[in-house]
């Protein structure tokens, strides 16, 4: 007996004891892998807006610096040409008044030429524009000085020396600003388109370093995917290898409970037999030695009564051997099969308890094999003690259905009932259900409890048969599980 106990030990053994999950938990590498290739497309964005925004801002100072440099050149040119045309009327006038009013405004428009070259912010600053805006500056001086020579004197002189000091003196100094000007000005533009080439050399280095970061910031993520792809395919290796071993100690499990009770049986068959064959035979024995000598009593006229009391306590005795005896193992369940012993468990379940207890029986002509037998009888005698003890219950129903591969057992009763989800109530009842669930599990069969608070409970179990059996004829009314009802 303790050979299969071992064997069903050792396969747990085999199985091993669960070995946690190693690493980081599967949702943690997806929300780790996710912020990491978040965090690279960010930091990737982040990268090419600054880079942008810095082109855009090196754009708009090449371009102000331009416009502010062409506006002040413009600027410096009107007041020269302004100035010019003021000193033409005025000699043309010969006013003296006109005069002085002329050199004022003369003044101010060379004053503001004067200005607008001070304010003047070179953009190449190289030596040339250097130069040329000095050159600027002094052809300004010069024109003063020459306006101021005209403006100084006689007035009656004016008219004589109007044309070659307009067409001579005054338009030479012009156009030499002018000229300086112009040059300052292409200096000023060869600078901007300068800048314009060098922008747009930056643009183009730019759009090649941001294909270069999104590149990278793809091949990254690409790698992140990939890590987390790998993880997780590790970890459900290990989740199913962890399924795997829970499995198998689950079924080694079941094994060794199958075998427990398969040598719990055999050793009840034993210790039945044992108390009916040796024990129960002693006491009948002793019964008729008692018999006997009561006879002999009688006949020699000894005491009279001096065994009566012995004769009881011999009889309960039996009684109790052979009480115990069925309750180990019934023998008639060995000797008439399934049905009968059934009925016999329910007659003694009525004379102890009083409760109604309908017996329904189908298909069940021929034997069925021994473990079927044993495993179905022992789920009635467990279902019919739980309702002795907890089901309150008046009347109650036992079927018993053979169908085409399957014995179907039901047990329903009109008690308390229970609420199934709750497992304190489950757990008032004893190892009763659990040990019915293993009995059926042992041969591969179910067992469902439906029970309800104040609706009864009822208990189905299916032991499949062997398929070498041949099976029984069904009626369409049985084709599913039947099912006891209680009226």
């Amino acid at each position: 007996m303790g050979g299969p106990s071992m064997s069903g030990r050792r396969e747990i053994e085999m199985a091993g004891p669960d070995v946690p999950l190693a690493g980081v938990p599967l949702r943690t590498a997806l929300l780790v892998a996710f912020g990491l290739t978040v965090a690279v497309w960010a930091a990737a964005g982040v990268h090419f807006s600054r880079h942008m925004a810095d082109l855009d801002v090196r754009t708009s100072e090449v371009r102000e610096r331009y416009l502010l440099a062409q506006r002040q050149l413009m600027t410096a040119r009107t007041q020269v040409l302004l100035s010019s045309v003021l000193l033409r009327d005025a000699v043309l006038d010969r006013d003296r008044v006109s005069a002085e009013t002329a050199r004022a405004a003369v003044e101010r428009a060379l004053d503001g030429a004067a200005a607008s070259l001070n304010a003047y912010d070179p953009n190449l600053e190289s030596p040339a524009e250097v130069t040329r805006l000095e050159r600027l500056r002094t052809e300004i001086g010069q024109l003063r000085r020459t306006m101021h020579g005209v403006l100084a004197s006689d007035a009656t002189e004016w008219s004589a020396r109007a044309t070659p000091l307009l067409r001579g003196q005054l338009a030479a100094g012009r156009q030499a600003f002018m000229v300086v000007a112009g040059e300052l000005g292409s200096l000023n533009r060869a600078s901007f388109v300068d800048h314009n080439t060098r922008i747009s050399g930056l643009y183009r280095r730019a759009q090649r370093r941001t294909w270069e970061v999104f590149g990278g910031a793809l091949l990254l993520s690409l790698a992140i995917v990939l890590l987390a792809v790998r993880h997780v395919g590790r970890l459900e290796r290990e989740v199913a290898g962890q399924n795997r071993r829970g499995l198998e100690l689950q079924q080694g499990l079941q094994r060794l409970s199958s075998e427990l009770i398969r040598v719990r049986e055999e050793e009840r068959r034993t210790i039945a037999r044992e108390l009916h064959d040796e024990v129960g035979q002693s006491l009948t024995a002793i019964k008729f030695e008692i018999a006997a000598a009561q006879h002999v009593l009688d006949e020699t006229a000894g005491p009279a009564g001096l065994l009566d009391d012995v004769r009881p306590i011999v009889e309960r005795t039996l009684q109790t051997v052979r009480d115990l005896s069925h309750m180990l193992h019934p023998a008639v369940l060995d000797d008439i099969g399934l049905s009968a012993a059934v009925d016999l468990h329910i007659k003694e379940f009525r004379r102890r308890h009083d409760i109604g207890v309908e017996y329904a029986e189908t298909g069940l002509d021929e034997r069925l094999p021994r473990e079927v037998e044993t495993v179905a009888y022992r789920i009635v005698q467990e279902a019919l003690t739980n309702v002795a003890k907890h089901s309150r219950a008046a009347t109650c129903v036992v079927s018993l259905v053979r169908l085409a591969h399957s014995l179907v057992v039901v047990v329903g009763d009109d008690g308390a009932g229970f609420e199934c989800a709750r497992r304190p109530a489950m757990a008032r009842r004893g190892l009763g259900l659990v040990s019915m669930q293993e009995r059926a599990m042992q041969l591969g069969g179910s067992l469902v409890v439906e029970s309800a608070p104040g609706e009864g409970t009822r208990i189905v179990a299916e032991l499949p048969l062997p398929e070498t059996m041949a099976p029984v004829p069904v009626a369409e009314d049985q084709q599913g599980p039947v099912v006891g009802s209680v009226a």
